[in-house]
């Protein structure tokens, strides 16, 4: 192997080397991206979650309280009959 065929395989080389770490890179990057956007769906979902929970709570509450006035309502009405 004479001196240019040696530096053409050396270019290839470190052409082959370059190429293969952008491309590492680039995959790494973008499962890097992928798990932040993950985690910042999961995130918003807990708090819909949360939300929700409260939500539901109130909403027993204010049945609750709607079937207590309905009580007395119906009490009222057998006393007047």
């Amino acid at each position: 192997m004479n001196m240019g065929q040696a530096g053409m395989l050396f270019a290839f080389g470190f052409l082959l080397l370059v190429t293969a770490i952008i491309v590492v890179s680039i995959i790494t990057l973008a499962g890097a991206s992928k798990a932040k956007a993950s985690a910042a769906r999961e995130a918003n979902y807990r708090e819909l979650a949360e939300k929700a929970t409260l939500d539901a709570a109130e909403i027993k509450s204010s049945l609750i309280e709607i079937k207590s006035r309905l009580a007395s309502v119906e009490q009222v009405l057998k006393t007047i009959d």
